[in-house]
């Protein structure tokens, strides 16, 4: 029998997105659900002003203060010294998702971003997650620098969009979209539902 398959809209920047991907995996196993991790840019509008901050090989900046704290909450307010452009970052995804590394990657930039507070808008910092989790830098830089990876998620924003996703997270689950936080009781009702 096939997995379900809960699709979820997300931005690295959305903490709702961070939980909510943390809840639907708990549940994915127990439920026999598949994910499909979809990129949907909460800042669009940031896309033409903010390129990517720095070439492949020069180093990051040092420590930052961490956004987030497991069990101590969530700090909403980005901080400034960050990128709010995750266009380069959805792009590295979207090629670990045609390796199947996606949720490798995936949790390997979040757990970066949400608790030490790294800026995944460096290229730096991307290529040192995709090597971290298996991903073939050699071949993955030429295809971000030609963009295409960049016109693809811009495709599925767009697609989002149509489909009529304003925020994140949003839960495409049995053909019924569920937009913004949900508890863990109701994603679990839903995906139990479907």
């Amino acid at each position: 029998m096939a997995l379900a398959v809960v699709t979820v809209w997300f931005d690295y920047a959305c903490p709702h997105s961070y939980h909510g991907l943390r809840q639907l995996e708990e549940l994915a196993s127990a439920l026999g659900v598949a994910i499909d991790r979809r990129p949907f840019l909460v800042r669009a509008d940031s896309l033409e002003n903010a390129p990517v901050r720095s070439q492949p090989g020069v180093v990051a900046d040092g420590p930052r203060r961490p956004l987030y704290q497991p069990g101590h909450g969530t700090v909403t307010e980005p901080a400034s010294n960050r990128s709010v452009n995750t266009l380069a970052v959805h792009a590295a995804t979207a090629y670990a998702k045609e390796r199947g590394l996606d949720s490798q990657f995936y949790w390997a930039a979040s757990k970066e971003y949400w608790e030490s507070g790294t800026d995944l808008g460096n290229l730096y910092t991307i290529r040192r997650l995709a090597m971290s989790t298996g991903l073939d830098w050699g071949e993955l830089w030429p295809k971000l620098e030609s963009g295409r990876y960049h016109n693809l998620v811009l495709a599925q924003h767009e697609a989002a969009l149509m489909a009529g996703v304003t925020r994140t997270p949003s839960f495409q689950i049995g053909g019924r979209l569920h937009s913004g936080s949900m508890s863990l009781e109701d994603l679990a009702a839903a995906v139990q539902g479907a």
